[in-house]
């Protein structure tokens, strides 16, 4: 396939074996683990105590693992006061300190490389967790303290709270307490994993934008008119000449910069040139055919509202329509169009960083897709966010594409695949839609990292769709809430092609597999749990017809029962599923209307307990495993995964800032 260069925003590509790519959070979240190696060795909170009895002031800083300062005169004072004394040598978290920092280091390093979603949004919730956490234990023990106090001390001062940032009175004396380099450094590195991608391509976009001199002033000309500028807002509204015109007078090679403001529509742009948006320019296509037309190659259009298509269903009208190749859309915003972005008889698009709706007060069957490809190799489609159309991507004769984390949500179809071949789907995540993904009539296609969840329309609620392909892949998906999990139908379609899933998470469905008997799958390591049903069938038993371990390796399943006494992981009695109901519903559809309800149960139960009722197996996996491969932060896990990560953040990641905390109580004192 070809590879294309993204022009917008800095990112290396490890040639390194694996997956291993590194985009613009990971480079930012390497630097961020070289600036936690160096707080490691930077003051990271201190104290200030001032009385009439110290004209010099008393002086304590806390590191990660040691305290340096006044702590001899400081647990003086705490011994007149009746306050414990301060031993660092005894502050266990000081010790464990090293241990915790270089451990979340080591977690950022790894979310760099990998690039799992949930494994970074744990380091961005961490990240956070590292300095807030901090302050929390501090004024935490600063109270516990300020009020667990020996009475019968020379100087009892009474019960008092400190505070861990700002300035507390207690007697004569005045405590002055904040934070230092090593909190700062550790702020700056949350900010970095949280908006540090979405901040360097906003500057970047705004010193683009802000003419050949590109000064400060032009660049905080452009922040705040993309703070006050909303889309659609029209602070001057121009003829359709006027872009026209600009389009017109440039040079094939060069860079048109549009300012603010309302551009009549339709547009056509018939030269090889970068037409940019400062500050959000609208082009409205007044309801009059495609808003926008590419037919020139090398074309770039970034930084635009387009607004304002046909909505003629038989004209297919689109917001961006490219005829010519190589072209790069980026960071656009695409509203009330019946189509978004068609791509059609043209190759070697980079579509990326656009945020894409039709039109919105139709139903999904009414609106256009959102990229739609027609005709079209060899394109890259990244980073967009994608709602309220009916198909997220949908690609048709069109091959050799590559697709990658995009958000695709509340339509029909997340993405739809027809006569589409060899093409790549990473990392992307398909929700709350009718159906996740249907794919159909494609072969050689690869699906990695992606999330298919929430699709749970009555009439499909796939999660994803196979009909009619050849040699797929699907590796470390997550497969999930949906109504049917995974659907398949002639998969593989033809004799020697295969169809293989490795190490997915299909999970919390009502039915997991819903199979055919023209299904001739593989799985291994996958993770089958919490379904209501594992398998449901359509033409009879598929216990011979799919291979349910690959090399001595099955798939987990949490109905399992059986056990492993040698301890290699693997169940030393074989898996057989069998659902009696399915075999009833087959012979009577009408029995359909008591699926997941107590009639179900009481039949497959019967037909465990009673060998009378026994149905031939829809699965026999002789390699069970005894351990899932992948575990999913679904929502009826997530409020949990949220409260461990918290509690992680808020106590045993910052718990060095416990021995912060007996400092600060010497200190106010």
């Amino acid at each position: 396939m070809a590879q294309m260069t993204d022009t917008r925003v800095p990112a290396v590509t490890l040639a390194a074996k694996g997956h291993f790519r590194l985009d613009l959070w990971g480079v930012l979240a390497l630097i961020g683990a070289v600036l936690l190696v160096v707080a490691y060795f930077m003051p990271l909170w201190h104290m200030t105590l001032k009385a009439p009895q110290y004209p010099n002031d008393l002086v304590l800083t806390a590191y990660g693992t040691t305290m340096e300062g006044d702590l001899l005169e400081i647990n003086t004072l705490n011994h007149y006061a009746g306050v414990k004394a301060i031993d660092p040598d005894t502050v266990l978290e000081l010790k464990a300190f090293p241990f915790l920092l270089f451990a979340f280091v080591a977690v950022v390093v790894a979310a760099a490389l990998v690039r799992k979603r949930m494994l970074r949004a744990a380091v961005i919730l961490v990240a956070w967790g590292f300095p807030l956490g901090l302050l929390v234990d501090l004024q935490y023990w600063l109270y516990t303290y300020g009020h667990d106090l020996n009475e019968e001390a020379p100087l009892y001062p009474g019960p008092f709270t400190p505070k861990v940032l700002g300035r507390t009175k207690v007697v004569n004396f005045h405590s002055e307490t904040m934070v230092s380099t090593g909190f700062w450094l550790m702020i700056a590195v949350a900010l970095m994993v949280t908006i540090g991608p979405w901040l360097l391509r906003f500057l970047r976009a705004s010193w683009s934008n802000t003419g050949t001199t590109k000064t400060v002033a032009g660049a905080a000309a452009a922040i705040a008119l993309l703070l006050v500028v909303r889309p659609g807002a029209t602070p001057a509204v121009h003829a359709s000449g006027d872009l026209a015109a600009m389009i017109a007078a440039a040079e094939p090679g060069s860079t048109v910069t549009v300012p603010a403001g309302t551009y009549e529509g339709p547009v056509v742009i018939d030269k090889s040139i970068t037409l940019e948006g400062a500050g959000w320019p609208v082009i409205d296509g007044r309801r009059q055919g495609d808003v926008v037309k590419i037919a020139a190659e090398g074309v770039t259009l970034r930084g635009f509202v387009i607004q304002g298509s046909a909505r003629e269903v038989s004209d297919e009208p689109t917001g961006i329509r490219v005829n010519g190749d190589h072209a790069v859309i980026e960071g656009n915003r695409l509203r009330d169009v019946l189509y978004g972005i068609t791509l059609q008889e043209s190759d070697g698009h980079t579509v990326r960083f656009n945020d894409v709706q039709s039109v919105l007060e139709f139903p999904a069957e009414r609106r256009g897709h959102a990229l739609y490809l027609y005709y079209t190799n060899d394109n890259i489609l990244s980073d967009n966010m994608i709602s309220f159309a009916k198909d997220g991507v949908f690609i048709n004769f069109s091959h050799h594409n590559e697709i990658e984390r995009n958000l695709v949500t509340d339509l029909r179809y997340g993405i739809h695949f027809m006569y589409a071949d060899d093409n790549r789907m990473i990392d992307n995540r398909f929700w709350n839609n009718l159906t996740g993904g249907s794919i159909m009539y494609s072969k050689d296609l690869y699906f990695e990292g992606n999330e298919f969840s929430h699709n749970r329309s009555i009439a499909s609620g796939y999660g994803v769709l196979f009909k009619d392909v050849d040699n797929v892949e699907l590796v470390n998906n997550q497969i999930h809430h949906n109504r049917l999990g995974l659907t398949m139908e002639g998969a593989p379609i033809t004799p020697g092609a295969f169809v293989r899933l490795r190490d997915n998470l299909i999970g919390y469905n009502d039915i997991a597999l819903f199979l055919s008997t023209t299904v001739g799958a593989e799985f291994s390591g996958n993770t089958f749990t919490g379904n209501l049903r594992q398998v449901d069938t359509k033409g009879g038993s598929l216990e011979h017809h799919n291979k349910w371990q690959v090399d001595g390796r099955g798939n987990y399943w949490d109905d399992y029962r059986g056990y492993d006494a040698n301890g290699d992981g693997t169940g030393d009695i074989e898996y057989r599923y069998r659902s009696a109901f399915s075999e009833l519903v087959q012979r009577d559809e009408s029995l359909k209307a008591y699926s997941f309800t107590p009639a179900q149960t009481a039949v497959d139960l019967a037909a465990r307990w009673f060998p009378a009722y026994k149905y031939a197996p829809t699965v026999v996996d002789r390699a069970p495993l005894m351990k899932p491969t992948v575990r999913l932060a679904s929502p009826s896990e997530s409020s949990s995964l949220v409260v461990v990560l918290a509690l992680l953040a808020l106590t045993a990641i910052p718990a060095a800032g416990l021995g912060y905390a007996r400092i600060g109580f010497g200190r106010g004192a």
